[in-house]
């Protein structure tokens, strides 16, 4: 009589149990009775914890594709907690990857004395950060290459990480106000004794109802002399600054009407063809102190969409300049901001009565300017 061995003796028997036993750890989740999870359970319940790394991978590959992502899904959540690199072996793409960052970013507990998350969005680097570390040195060229861009010529005050974590969180219906402080500097002043010339720095955010972040830059200048010289501003973006002959056109005929005796002067706005930014110029007489100039400009930062960075268009590559002067009737960017006080724009609206006195209070006195 041949040999007849044992059912489980095999090789290929002992990996069908396995891989059985792998997938009613992985699946056979409890719920409470009359409440299905929308979400994978935490990582303190989920049974897929007690799976090695190579089942995960060997039970993936056994799937379709929409299986495979959808159990990678879960798996997310393990790589996260615990750092391992399997997810691009089960083909979870980097969508579903920033849309389970996203959720666990919701999902985490909020700071109760900051009230901010305690960890930030790094889409770069594809995982959440401390939020007082950040990347650090582990932080992949693409996050580098970001910061830097953002450093030179967006504000001080943004960076991509605290920028795609804000705009998450606004999408996923989460408390952003906090967050959106922290990201506003403070109004800044200051006083040259040798040009004679006072200047102020205002800067807002706002999230506007399409979802995407608007920035506004309010620049105040009050010139002790007569001669303005719009070549130190800006620059507004990577196309459009103070030597673009738009902008020292406006500068000039708000300049002139002024002198002329025109108590103040506002041009009309003016638009970058490549990036949407939109700048707008104006200028008055403060009495014995000099000209005033008033320079606002307007950006539109994006969703927060990694793949869709319109922030970046704005540090792109300098092309030759396409800016326009526009009314009061093709301006997005201003509208979504102000609202329906954009026609109606007044330089005295867009600062607070404590900085006005402030840039006044550092502007001397001159009697050479006139009455």
């Amino acid at each position: 009589m041949d040999y007849i061995p044992a059912p489980f003796a095999t090789l290929t028997c002992l990996l069908a149990l396995v891989l059985a036993l792998g997938l009613v750890l992985a699946f056979a989740m409890p719920t409470r009775a009359g409440r299905q999870s929308l979400r994978p359970p935490s990582l303190d319940s989920s049974p897929i914890t007690m799976l090695p790394t190579e089942i995960i991978q060997h039970i993936a590959s056994l799937l379709s594709s929409v299986a495979a992502a959808s159990f990678a899904s879960t798996c997310v959540y393990i790589r996260v907690a615990t750092g391992t690199q399997y997810v691009s072996a089960i083909r979870a793409s980097p969508t579903e990857t920033l849309a389970l960052l996203e959720l666990l970013l919701a999902d985490a507990p909020i700071d109760p004395v900051a009230n901010l998350p305690f960890r930030l969005l790094c889409v770069h680097c594809t995982r959440l950060v401390p939020i007082y570390i950040g990347c650090g040195v582990s932080a992949s060229p693409a996050c580098k290459e970001a910061w830097e861009l953002s450093k030179k010529h967006i504000e001080s005050s943004f960076s991509p990480l605290l920028f795609h974590t804000l705009m998450a969180m606004d999408r996923l219906k989460r408390p952003c106000d906090a967050l959106l402080t922290q990201i506003t500097p403070s109004t800044s002043t200051h006083y040259d004794s040798h040009t004679g010339i006072a200047w102020q720095h205002s800067l807002r955010y706002h999230i506007a109802m399409s979802g995407c972040l608007l920035q506004r830059t309010v620049e105040t200048y009050i010139f002790s002399h007569a001669h303005l010289d719009c070549r130190a501003l800006g620059p507004f973006c990577n196309h459009l600054d103070g030597t673009c002959n738009n902008f020292s056109h406006a500068v000039e005929q708000v300049h002139t009407e002024v002198l002329g005796g025109s108590g103040r002067s506002q041009t009309i706005f003016i638009a970058c063809g490549y990036c949407r930014t939109t700048v707008l110029v104006g200028a008055r007489k403060f009495r014995r102190r000099g000209i005033g100039l008033f320079v606002i400009w307007w950006k539109d930062l994006g969703y927060g969409i990694t793949w869709y960075e319109i922030w970046a268009r704005q540090v792109g590559k300098v092309f030759p300049t396409e800016s326009g002067r526009i009314g009061y009737f093709h301006m997005p960017v201003v509208e979504e901001f102000e609202g329906h006080n954009a026609r109606y724009m007044d330089f005295d609206e867009l600062s607070s009565r404590a900085d006005r006195k402030e840039l006044l209070r550092l502007s001397p006195y001159t009697a050479a300017v006139g009455k």
